[in-house]
């Protein structure tokens, strides 16, 4: 163990930031979550309180002791004043060293390796904890580059709030308050002027605070919406290049940066004029106090130590005015990006666990949509008083014209979105009354843009079954016939195989490769229950074949639900259904629905007759 952790470990040790029981943030004012976060920390809060408030003490008291040793010698000599006043040269020498030094290491070891890195962790820990308990329609509206923005503003306010109300407000009421004091003791003259100083100052730091709050609310949310436009071009660089459209986005993010600007001067201009009303009044004060020592020293009424201790803490006040104007600053700069980020983290989300919710029991696989209807928003509905059986292990085909509600069946089976009417079961379980966690467990997904994250093929394999082994994902690879390909792969940091990064959103491997991983995926998780949501709509035609093949291994002993583009791809189903204006309006094998020559055979026909012309 090094130096460097035996003297700051002990500090860093005080917090553990990622273990604090859940604070509530749904439904908490700003005032509340300050305070609630205040509770964990609150013996390392009054530790910085109380160090803060001793070195300002202690400071004083060397000033006045100064300004006695400074008297002293002036009167009697220095070497007769060092022998009958030893001890307030000792007691001089002790605060300077060590007592002030020890003091503010103590204070900035509390403060930056325990409060600064410990807080802001637990913040964003928590924020993140109430957003992943959010529903997908609310990821669905809200910019991924905005909530990450959100998440650390708030980490950040949260922390400015509470360090401002422990260490930098005490410190400058300490030294304001007790310099008066200070200068009463040497001449209550002196007093007057920096009673009627430190009045005027904070009056002017509560004038300017209404305008600085507003200020402050508006330059953070310009700020987040940047965050946001920032991350959406990053994100779509290479489809911004493609259309050409650099030129385009540089106008919309430089409307976006010109704003923040605009946000960002009207609030510096609050500040600026507040700045020199204060350089105003430090100049009046300055004025005032050696017009009083002159008129002192010349009376008698006041000693030399009396002046040099006047001019020291007259020094030192007029730093104090700029203290107080940054502390109404931060303060309610922070509380305004608490209350304008907080309703974005804390809403209240739509899908949530019922109380005595269950973890789903799946044995045989049955899956029922009964009298199920379902609209976005206030739209018309889209399924309407839906009825569907699915025995446990038969594969059905779901296909329809674009819009008919395909897609929102399986996010309606997958709790994504709750019926408006109506009630699903797995095994004659209502899913509202099963926990979402165990109910996605139960079930595999392969859509038609596969999401793959920017980590190695072991990890997006493994996604959710962060506790398996390299040799279950490779099996799974093998599986989805994606091994071939992994072992070739090498990315920019000379990582291999399936330590290889696949980039954003798995821009480095090709669509039937990302349907290949996304297949390993599901063979890995083993769930018994399957959708595949337009698996192979997006392939050319051999990379279909193949990928069938893997996707026709991964369905064995299953209970499938296949929606399907392609209608090719659906003709080994068990069963396929149709559906038109939000319910199932033909059903039955391929070749019964072909018989029937109704939508099925128009679609059928439609898609065969484009083939055959390709």
């Amino acid at each position: 163990m090094g130096i460097a952790s035996r003297v700051y470990g002990p500090f860093e040790r005080i917090i553990k930031p990622l273990e604090i029981a859940p604070v509530p943030l749904t439904g908490s004012s700003a005032t509340k979550v300050v305070l609630a976060f205040a509770k964990p920390f609150r013996s390392v809060l009054l530790l910085l309180a109380l160090l803060t408030i001793s070195v300002e003490v202690i400071s004083l008291g060397q000033i006045w002791l100064v300004a006695a040793i400074v008297d002293g010698v002036s009167v009697q000599g220095i070497d007769m004043f060092l022998g009958s006043h030893t001890w307030q040269f000792l007691t001089l020498a002790i605060l300077i060293f060590p007592t002030i030094p020890m003091l503010s290491f103590l204070s900035n070891a509390v403060g930056n390796q325990c409060i600064a890195t410990c807080l802001p962790a637990a913040m964003q820990w928590q924020a993140h904890g109430a957003l992943k308990k959010q529903d997908v329609a609310f990821f669905h509206n809200t910019s991924a580059g905005q909530l990450s923005s959100r998440v650390t503003q708030l980490a950040s306010s949260v922390q400015q709030q509470l360090v401002v109300a422990v260490q930098s407000l005490p410190s400058s009421l300490i030294k304001a308050i007790g310099s008066i004091i200070l200068l009463g003791a040497l001449s209550w003259t002196l007093a007057v002027p920096v009673t009627i100083w430190f009045i005027v100052v904070l009056l002017l730091s509560v004038l300017a605070v209404p305008k600085f709050t507003l200020m402050a609310k508006e330059t953070a949310r310009a700020r987040s919406e940047l965050a946001g436009t920032l991350t959406d071009i990053y994100g779509h660089m290479p489809t911004i290049k493609l259309f050409s459209a650099e030129r385009d986005e540089d106008q919309a993010l430089r409307k976006a940066f010109e704003g923040f600007v605009v946000k960002q001067q009207g609030e510096r201009r609050v500040y600026l004029s507040t700045d020199f009303s204060f350089v105003l009044v430090n100049s009046f004060l300055w004025l005032a106090i050696l017009a009083i020592s002159v008129s002192g020293l010349r009376s008698g009424a006041l000693s030399i130590g009396d002046f040099v201790g006047a001019v020291t803490v007259v020094t030192r006040l007029t730093s104090t005015s700029r203290a107080f104007l940054a502390i109404g600053q931060q303060l309610f700069q922070s509380l305004g990006v608490i209350r304008d980020v907080l309703p974005s983290i804390a809403a209240v989300p739509q899908i949530t666990d019922h109380p005595l919710a269950k973890p789903l029991k799946v044995t045989r696989g049955d899956i029922r949509f009964e009298s199920v209807s379902f609209g976005y928003g206030d739209r018309d509905f889209i399924l309407r008083d839906l009825d569907l059986v699915v025995r446990g292990g038969e594969k059905v085909g779901i296909v329809g014209h674009s819009g008919v509600g395909k897609s929102t069946l399986m996010n309606l089976l997958l709790r994504m979105f709750d019926p408006v009417s109506g009630r699903i079961t797995v095994d004659d379980q209502d899913i509202r009354e099963v926990t979402q966690d165990s109910l996605r467990r139960s079930i595999g997904v392969v859509t038609q843009e596969s999401s793959l994250m920017f980590r190695s093929i072991a990890d997006n394999i493994a996604l959710g079954q962060a506790s398996c082994s390299r040799e279950e994902i490779r099996a799974a690879a093998t599986k989805a016939k994606a091994a071939e390909f992994i072992e070739q792969l090498a990315d920019t940091q000379n990582r291999r195989s399936y330590d290889s990064f696949v980039g954003e959103r798995g821009i480095k491997l090709s669509g039937g490769q990302r349907q290949r991983v996304a297949i390993a995926r599901v063979m890995l998780k083993n769930a018994p229950i399957l959708i595949l949501d337009e698996a192979t709509s997006a392939l050319d035609g051999h990379t279909e074949r193949e990928i069938q093949k893997s996707l026709e291994h991964l369905m064995v002993g299953k209970t499938v639900l296949a929606i399907a583009h392609r209608l090719s791809t659906i003709k080994h189903m068990d069963r396929i259904i149709v559906l038109n204006e939000g319910r199932i309006c033909e059903e039955g094998t391929l070749d019964e629905l072909l018989e029937m020559k109704g939508l099925f055979f128009e679609l059928w026909r439609t898609q065969q007759s484009s083939a055959s012309r390709e």
